[in-house]
């Protein structure tokens, strides 16, 4: 499993001189996406999302690198052969919102789609099996691992009845650049966190930048 050769990225980036950034990080990430408390029902997933947000995708102040680049950046001459290939592709992860397009014939594995490049990925992992559905629609974010995809800890699944309106969302973003990309990945992320606390407001009503009060 991946994991594991993240361990270290992570004691290296969240410990010591580091720990006061991941406290502006949560700041940063929670104004955009949300704020959970502990008592969510998604807590833990929204805390693995900001996790894998802070390793791969944000910043460093100083280094203008996010921290599993700067870590590959200083331990690349140091790596085996196969450690280097890891941490390459762990610097190429895709974060983006899927929507599950099949099972493989086998039941092992399945395909996604990313929503914005519109390129299919194959999942291997008996374990995510169990908790998808064909047509799912979620954040979640690819990790290239030796020769396979694997899917990070972290989700976030939207209401299928909202996929029309997802969808024109990301068509109006999806040749901009990243960022842009990932401010409607956190924008789309808050809104199911309002969706959950208010169940009783239509979701149509809660899926939109427009208004409705």
């Amino acid at each position: 499993m991946y994991q594991k050769y993240l361990e270290p990225v992570v004691e290296e980036f969240t410990t010591g001189d580091y720990y006061r950034e991941v406290y502006n990080a949560k700041q940063e990430y929670f104004d955009k996406a949300g704020v959970v408390y502990e008592d969510d029902p998604e807590f833990e997933q929204r805390m693995c999302i900001f996790m894998d947000w802070y390793l791969f995708d944000r910043d460093l102040p100083g280094v203008d690198l996010p921290p599993i680049k700067y870590y590959f950046r200083k331990n690349k001459d140091r790596f085996s052969n196969e450690e280097l290939n890891i941490y390459r592709d762990f610097c190429a992860t895709i974060h983006s919102v899927f929507r599950l397009k099949r099972f493989t014939w086998t039941a092992k594995a399945f395909v996604i789609e990313d929503l914005f490049s519109g390129k299919a990925y194959t999942i291997s992992d008996l374990e995510m099996n169990k908790g998808f559905a064909k047509g799912d629609v979620f954040e979640a974010r690819v990790i290239p691992f030796k020769g396979t995809n694997e899917l990070s800890r972290g989700f976030c699944f939207h209401p299928v009845e909202m996929v029309s309106f997802i969808m024109g969302e990301i068509k109006k973003v999806r040749f901009q650049e990243k960022g842009r990309q990932t401010k409607l990945i956190l924008q789309l992320s808050a809104m199911k966190l309002k969706h959950m606390r208010f169940q009783h407001i239509d979701v149509k009503h809660i899926y939109t930048f427009v208004s409705k009060f």
